[in-house]
C-alpha cells in the first residue's frame, strides 16, 4: 500500500485511498501471474477511477477559482498521458516486468509526491 497524507477534502481522502487499494491490487495480480485479462481489467478500472478522480479535482479547483489550476491540470494531464501510454504497451507486448517496475516505483513515487505537494495545497485552499 502506497504512503500518503490526508488533505483537507474528504472527496479527496477517498479517491486517494481508492486509488491506493486499485493499486495494490494490480501488483497482487502482477505477484499472482494473473491472466491478461484479469490484468487489463484491472488496469482499465484504475485509469477509469484516475480519469475520473482527476476531473472532481479540476472541477473543485475551478469553482474555487484556484489560482494555479492550470499547474495542477498539466500535471494530471501529462500523469494520465504516460499511465495510458504505459497501458498500451503492455497491452502490445505484455511485459510484466516493465509494468511492474511502473506500478512498484514510478507511480508510487509521483502519487506520494503529488498529494503532498499539489493536492495538500490545493485542499487546503478550497478548504
Amino acid at each position: 500500500m502506497i504512503d500518503y497524507p490526508q488533505v483537507e477534502l474528504d472527496f479527496m481522502n477517498r479517491d486517494h485511498a481508492e486509488f491506493t487499494q486499485l493499486h495494490t491490487k494490480l501488483l497482487e495480480l502482477l505477484d499472482s501471474h494473473a491472466t491478461d485479462a484479469e490484468v487489463d481489467e484491472a488496469l482499465n478500472t484504475l485509469a477509469e477511477h484516475t480519469r475520473n478522480h482527476f476531473a472532481a479535482e479540476e472541477q473543485a479547483m475551478r469553482d474555487a477559482e484556484f489560482p494555479p489550476y492550470p499547474v495542477h491540470k498539466d500535471e494530471h494531464a501529462q500523469v494520465l498521458v504516460d499511465m495510458l501510454d504505459r497501458i498500451e504497451r503492455w497491452h502490445q507486448n505484455r511485459d510484466t516486468e516493465a509494468l511492474k517496475d511502473y506500478l512498484a516505483l514510478t507511480l508510487p513515487a509521483w502519487f506520494t509526491h503529488h498529494v503532498g505537494m499539489m493536492d495538500m495545497v490545493t485542499a487546503r485552499y478550497i478548504a
